[in-house]
């Protein structure tokens, strides 16, 4: 029997290798299995750990900016491929994880330091760079990467506007004579975890912006300015699936750039050996920290869900959470465990306890599939 396991991070617990490694332990000693791991992301956290996994090349750290500019500047990592690509994560400099909780205040913070570690990329010689768009923190529309990348942002008296979400209404037009050559040389693909527009009842603001501190005055504020932001670039971007990634990054970067935008998890699951590995298989396994009705639109679980329903192969999920609402089965899953539900916060984020508990349900699913 052939089993795949095909696991995406449990955020902020467990990466997807980890979890794809317990898993594994867990079935070392059971008769008869055949087990193929495929670690999972979608664009967001953990992409580049899983794109870097199959690829020849050296991770860079450097200093940059974090969100806030009133904070301590950071350090984040990047890898770069003996090829020259680049794989970059917004989240690695201008992420959640980088802005303490009260000081999340969504109408200063940016992503400047992003555009940072992408400049020092192509000080380095790279004219590809993969950013996985997922994890923000920001609600921006790239101002601060294409500000990072020589592009100047004015409002209608001509006054230059910071790059930050609340100062993209007054946006009335771009400069971009500072670009330099290599920047706009430069080929840029742009990995979504998400397929919500930029504006609208779906869009980044309305959607994102209460996830990232934003009360209702400061969402109506952040829509008027990605409506703003449409009216400049075009107003196709405002319907655009996907632009609404990551606080509307692609917007501008689709306007000002050489860039193309995909979803996340098919562009990593066409990379990481997922095809060869359903070939034969008898059963699947995947999973993330909470299954909802965002797995099936563009989500790693999701994706390798549809892949496996393709070939005929059985898929089960293990997650920490279930969302109300939402039916695992109704969604294709053979069937579906939730190993931290009805735990406190701590207990379920502990990564030792989520992979020991993960491990277990993996096991149970695979000897009640042998029997």
């Amino acid at each position: 029997m052939k089993v795949v396991l095909a696991f995406d991070k449990f955020k902020g617990s467990a990466t997807a290798s980890d979890l794809n490694e317990s898993a594994h332990l867990a079935l070392h000693d059971c008769d008869g299995l055949n087990v193929t791991c495929v670690p999972v992301a979608d664009g967001g956290d953990g992409t580049t750990e899983v794109l870097a996994s199959t690829l020849k090349g050296v991770r860079v750290t450097v200093p940059t900016i974090a969100p806030l500019i009133t904070l301590p500047p950071v350090e984040a990592s990047y890898f770069l491929c003996d090829d020259g690509t680049a794989l970059i994560e917004v989240a690695a400099a201008s992420g959640m994880s980088r802005v303490p909780d009260e000081m999340r205040d969504i109408f200063r913070l940016n992503t400047f330091g992003t555009g940072l570690m992408m400049r020092d990329a192509m000080e380095r010689g790279s004219r590809h760079i993969v950013l996985g768009l997922g994890g923000s923190a920001t609600c921006d529309a790239a101002m601060g990467i294409m500000s990072a990348l020589g592009a100047e942002f004015f409002n209608a008296e001509g006054r230059m506007l910071f790059p930050c979400g609340g100062n993209l209404q007054e946006l009335d037009h771009i400069g971009t004579g500072g670009i330099p050559h290599e920047v706009l040389e430069s080929r840029f693909t742009l990995l979504a975890d998400v397929d919500n527009p930029l504006c609208g009842e779906l869009g980044t603001a309305k959607i994102f912006g209460p996830q990232k501190g934003a009360d209702p005055e400061q969402v109506r504020q952040l829509e008027r300015g990605m409506c703003r932001v449409a009216d400049i670039v075009g107003e196709e971007i405002a319907t655009t699936p996907g632009c609404g990634a990551a606080g509307g990054i692609p917007s501008l970067m689709l306007h000002l750039l050489n860039c193309e935008l995909l979803e996340g998890a098919p562009y990593v699951l066409a990379r990481n050996g997922l095809n060869e590995a359903l070939m034969g298989a008898d059963l699947v396994i995947t999973g993330e920290g909470q299954l909802d009705r965002q797995t099936m639109m563009g989500k790693g679980p999701g994706c390798v869900a549809k892949m496996a329903q393709e070939r005929g192969v059985p898929v089960a999920a293990v997650c920490g959470k279930i969302a109300q609402g939402f039916d695992p089965r109704e969604a294709g899953f053979c069937a579906a465990v939730a190993v931290s539900e009805g735990l406190a916060e701590a207990e379920a984020m502990a990564p030792d306890g989520t992979r020991c508990r993960v491990a277990a349900a993996v096991r149970d699913i695979v000897t009640q599939f042998q029997s």
